[in-house]
C-alpha cells in the first residue's frame, strides 16, 4: 500500500474521526478545538492522531491504527507527516514503557527530568499514573534519520 503523508482534520471529517476513535480507542474523545491529523485512503481512515495546544506546549495523544493496518509503518508515517508541527514549539506525548522505542525512533526522547515538564503537562502527568503508573513523559526533540 502507497501511504499518503497526513492531512489535518477539516470539519466536515470531525464525525468520522470521531466514530474511528469510538471504534479503535474509546477513551481518545477528539475535540472539534483541537488539531486532528489522520492517515486516510479514500474514505477510510487508517491512523490519526491529536496535537492537544497547552499553554506552554504540544501534547501529542490518541496516537491509534485501525487494527487492520497496525504494523505497516502507517502510525511512523503518520508522526514523520507532523513533525513540521511538532518541531514549532515544546511537543510532549506520555508513553507505557513498551511504546518507548516506538517514539525514539520517531525523535522522542524521555523527559528524564519530570520537575522540568510546563506545569499543566506534569499535573496531567500525576493524574494519568493513578490508572498508569508506568507511564513515561517524553518531548520531541529533533527528527530522526530513518
Amino acid at each position: 500500500m502507497s501511504l499518503q503523508l497526513a492531512v489535518a482534520v477539516e470539519p466536515l471529517w470531525f464525525p468520522l474521526v470521531k466514530k474511528f476513535y469510538q471504534a479503535f480507542y474509546p477513551s481518545g474523545k477528539p475535540n472539534k478545538a483541537e488539531p486532528l491529523w489522520v492517515i486516510k485512503e479514500g474514505a477510510n481512515i487508517l491512523c490519526a492522531v491529536r496535537l492537544k495546544p497547552l499553554d506552554q506546549c504540544l501534547f501529542l495523544t490518541g496516537l491509534v491504527t485501525h487494527p487492520q493496518y497496525r504494523n505497516q509503518g502507517i502510525a511512523g508515517q503518520l508522526l514523520r507527516s507532523i513533525s513540521k508541527q511538532l518541531a514549532q514549539q515544546p511537543s510532549y506525548c506520555f508513553n507505557t514503557p513498551e511504546l518507548i522505542p516506538f517514539y525514539r525512533r520517531h525523535g522522542f526522547i524521555e523527559a528524564t527530568d519530570e520537575a522540568r515538564l510546563p506545569s499543566e503537562l506534569r499535573s496531567r502527568l500525576q493524574r494519568y499514573r493513578i490508572k498508569q503508573p508506568s507511564l513515561i513523559a517524553m518531548k520531541y526533540h529533533k527528527k530522526t534519520p530513518m
